[in-house]
């Protein structure tokens, strides 16, 4: 990334950046223009959070559409650096990335989500990889869905907070089927 900063700003080109970037965040918002269409009456929608611009998306789709609506995003435990910017009000780097799932790995925080989240968001957990393992086999398993752990990273944080979810409408955002097939085929044989 800091590469191609360096020879955008060199060459005059555009930089799209993974994250800090409005339209991307427009973009992957239309998820959450999705969800109110098909579900108006949404209580919680969790949502993945690797640099963010999803769960940005979608927080500014629910505040606008209905701001009781709680939007929670999720992390892996093993890479929780946008976690550790939203709860500390920072942009520090995280030395932690370990997580297998290479979605929600983040190292480096971003201004741009982060401000978003730091307003809009309500709240964001951490999940271990086990737990994402586990949803990404439930998913393959009861749903017929193969998704990679980034997209099951929502099930796996509904799952740990299903007391607290119990009697609402949740809407988890499941996104991205790129889990290697070696690494699919190991959990589904587990």
């Amino acid at each position: 990334r800091q590469e191609c900063e360096r020879v955008a700003q060199e060459e005059g080109f555009r930089y799209v950046h993974s994250a800090n970037e409005p339209k991307l965040i427009a973009g992957v918002g239309t998820m959450g223009l999705e969800i109110f269409e098909d579900l108006a009456d949404v209580d919680v929608i969790i949502v993945p959070a690797g640099g963010g611009s999803s769960a940005s998306g979608n927080c500014i789709a629910a505040h606008e559409l209905n701001p009781n609506v709680r939007v929670i995003a999720v992390q892996s435990e093993a890479a929780p650096a946008m976690w550790h910017a939203w709860r500390n009000r920072n942009l520090e780097p995280h030395p932690l990335m370990k997580t297998e799932h290479e979605g929600i790995a983040a190292r480096v925080p971003f201004e741009m989500t982060n401000k978003i989240l730091w307003e809009l968001l309500s709240d964001f957990v951490l999940v271990t990889d086990a737990e994402i393992n586990d949803a990404v086999k439930w998913l393959a398993r009861h749903a017929k869905q193969v998704v990679e752990g980034a997209g099951a990273a929502s099930l796996a944080a509904a799952i740990k907070l299903r007391d607290d979810l119990r009697g609402k409408k949740v809407v988890g955002v499941v996104s991205g089927g790129n889990i290697p097939l070696a690494r699919f085929a190991a959990l589904m044989i587990d």
